[in-house]
């Protein structure tokens, strides 16, 4: 091993180790937050050594998590909620359901018809176009949706876990995605929508119930992220256009990197990669920007992310928490954000 990379590996084990601490700890410390920590170390809430986990669930040392989504789910007045964690390596993939507190293992599960999609949903988690059950997750999945686009689509609920609406937003092109609200058995008619009148190719990054019904893309030519929150459902249904409709709120355009970027109750994230050691995870005022001039998006704060071995996976939509791995330990965190 390069002695480079040996320093490396020992300084993820002094990272991890310091995780551990106890969050009172961690927040009063003041030496942790000094130039021999990570920024995001006196946010951590809750670790766990996830190749372990991995390994135990044949897909090797080297798995990758693909997305993950923090999953809430309460019915009965039983809190389900999960972190789903979808994974891949050896060749196969596998749906890892986390408990939401301190992230340990629950329960795993390979099965047809899962993708990277992950959502809490009406009546289950959804995985690809599959439905598991929160309660039960041993049962059968159980089919939820044939989407256009099984892997990109994004899929949010509004409601109780039961009863609510499920809305979607289904990419049939770079150009354009069918947007539909589901009800608890997934009947719906979806309607093709334009991400803009202007033509431009996008990817699909995120779309929530986040300071309304909302959608985040970035846009292939530029590089640039834009997100539109729409007042209601109807609205966010109804056709035309998403990034320059005037029915909505605007946000944008800003820089992403690495297609890293979400919605948050708070404001959209993204990461932004500058140089000399500046990289950053900013959020961004909702309504600000100009999508016609290309006037950026105003920056609420930020936090320094200048850290190549540690993958960003997700934000809550909530703005509560956030999650990373260490691909380098081994190790998933769930993390405060820095603006709660």
């Amino acid at each position: 091993m390069a002695m480079n990379k040996r320093m490396g590996v020992l300084a993820r084990f002094a990272l991890s180790a310091a995780a551990l601490m106890t969050t009172t700890m961690v927040s009063t410390c003041g030496f942790l937050t000094s130039d021999a920590f990570p920024r995001w170390l006196s946010y951590v809430e809750a670790s766990v050594d996830f190749r372990t986990i991995a390994v135990a669930q044949g897909l090797g040392s080297d798995a990758s998590i693909d997305n993950l989504e923090f999953a809430p789910y309460v019915t009965g007045g039983t809190d389900y909620s999960k972190v789903l964690v979808f994974a891949t390596g050896n060749g196969t993939n596998r749906l890892i359901l986390l408990d939401q507190d301190k992230l340990a293992f629950s329960f795993a599960k390979i099965y047809g018809g899962f993708t990277r999609a992950l959502a809490s949903v009406t009546g289950g988690f959804l995985c690809g176009t599959q439905r598991v059950d929160p309660l039960n997750p041993a049962n059968i999945p159980i089919l939820a949706h044939a989407w256009t686009n099984p892997s990109s689509v994004r899929v949010f609920r509004v409601g109780d876990a039961v009863s609510g609406l499920n809305y979607a937003v289904d990419p049939t092109s770079s150009l354009i995605a069918d947007f539909a609200e589901y009800t608890s058995v997934w009947s719906g008619s979806p309607q093709s929508t334009s991400f803009d009148s202007l033509t431009k190719n996008y990817n699909l990054l995120d779309a929530e119930y986040a300071n309304g019904y909302s959608v985040l893309g970035q846009r292939q030519d530029n590089g640039q992220g834009y997100a539109a929150c729409f007042p209601d459902s109807a609205t966010f249904t109804a056709g035309g256009t998403v990034f320059d409709s005037a029915a909505a709120i605007k946000t944008g355009p800003f820089p992403i990197a690495d297609s890293y970027a979400w919605l948050t109750a708070d404001g959209p994230v993204a990461y932004y990669r500058g140089s000399n050691g500046s990289n950053r995870i900013v959020r961004y005022h909702y309504g600000t920007g100009n999508f016609t001039t290309g006037a950026q998006a105003e920056e609420l704060d930020s936090l320094l992310f200048d850290d190549n071995d540690v993958q960003l996976l997700s934000f809550d939509p909530s703005g509560t928490w956030w999650f990373m791995y260490d691909k380098l330990s081994g190790r998933l965190y769930k993390l405060r954000t820095w603006w709660k």
